[in-house]
């Protein structure tokens, strides 16, 4: 969600400024007393004035500068190098570890990038609804990438099929607890921008970045659910429905137990500015707690655990509803290139 709403902060037309007022430099010297740097930028050397604590900048850094009203000033580090060396690392190993299907995996979070950029967040930006567009570009993209990873047949639609429930019912219970609860999606500084903007509306970007923050881990556990459930069923054609499920969901337990922990601890990392709040505020803890920042938080943890908790079930149910019997092909052969 905090992604999304950083996006919509970019694309806000009251937000907008002029790209021509940032220009890339590379720092030649440092006069702290003065907060001033000596910057090399367009071919030039200019002075450029520094944050107001220093902003641990150094001699020889390349760095972004804002240029108003006649004068530059050092905004940040010049990232972008060492981002696109991290992205082609990862691309790499990508390619080397996961071969074809992780190519095709990187290509559908390439594609799952664009559409957050350039579907769903200026619609969003243009006042349409966070949780809609956010919906409907996700499962477009989930449909698209799934079967692209995973290949069309059987098991990927029953992995989809539970996905889509799970997500389904993560959704109901977004839409009940949010209500009961009286959130305003009013839980960040990035959201109290965007009222003040107007034109977005934030409960929805909250239920949206909920629902869609579980889809991936989603995708992950029901693939893996489905092909187990295959396996056993080709293992086995004789294994009837609730054989099948018995026996699929001694696995699936395995996969509970370790990817609520792993999503947990995702959220987990993701807030600890916020929890590190709880060391500093004199509130009592059962009332800041209380309060929409901390309560929306545990409140995304605990859904998105909940879908993870319906998908193996729900995944494993209609898996073996799918290939009891020895039904649905056998799983495909893997090849070692």
């Amino acid at each position: 969600m905090r992604a999304l709403t950083l996006l919509l902060l970019w694309l806000v037309p009251a937000f907008a400024q002029e790209t021509g007022g940032y220009l890339l430099g590379r720092i030649l010297g440092l006069d702290l007393g003065k907060g001033v740097a000596q910057v090399r930028v367009q071919g030039e050397i200019k002075e450029a004035l520094l944050p107001a604590d220093g902003g641990g900048f150094r001699v020889g850094m390349r760095v972004v500068l804002y240029r108003e009203g006649g004068r530059l000033y050092v905004a940040e580090p010049d990232r972008m190098p060492w981002l696109l060396g991290l992205l082609s690392l990862f691309a790499l190993l990508a390619a080397l570890v996961g071969r074809g299907k992780g190519m095709r995996g990187l290509l559908g979070t390439f594609l799952s990038l664009l559409v957050v950029v350039y579907f769903v967040v200026p619609r969003v930006a243009a006042g349409g609804n966070p949780l809609f567009y956010a919906l409907l570009g996700s499962l477009g993209v989930l449909l698209f990438t799934i079967y692209l990873v995973h290949g069309v047949n059987p098991k990927t639609t029953a992995a989809l099929a539970g996905t889509l429930l799970a997500a389904g019912f993560v959704l109901l219970l977004s839409l009940l607890f949010a209500r009961a609860m009286g959130f305003t999606g009013l839980a960040s500084e990035e959201t109290l921008l965007l009222k003040q903007w107007g034109g977005v509306d934030l409960l929805s970007l909250y239920l949206a970045g909920v629902v869609v923050g579980a889809l991936g881990a989603l995708t992950d556990v029901t693939v893996t659910q489905a092909a187990v459930v295959q396996a056993l069923a080709h293992a086995n054609p004789r294994f009837g429905l609730k054989e099948l499920y018995r026996r699929g969901m001694e696995v699936g337990y395995d996969h509970i137990g370790s990817l609520v922990n792993t999503l947990i601890l995702a959220y987990a990392a993701g807030s600890l500015p916020l929890f590190l709040l709880l060391t500093r505020d004199p509130t009592p803890l059962r009332f800041l707690l209380n309060t929409e920042p901390f309560a929306g938080e545990i409140t995304a943890m605990l859904l998105g655990s909940l879908g993870l908790l319906l998908a193996v079930p729900l995944t494993t149910l209609v898996a073996a509803w799918a290939f009891r019997g020895g039904r649905g092909g056998p799983p495909a052969p893997h090849h070692p290139h």
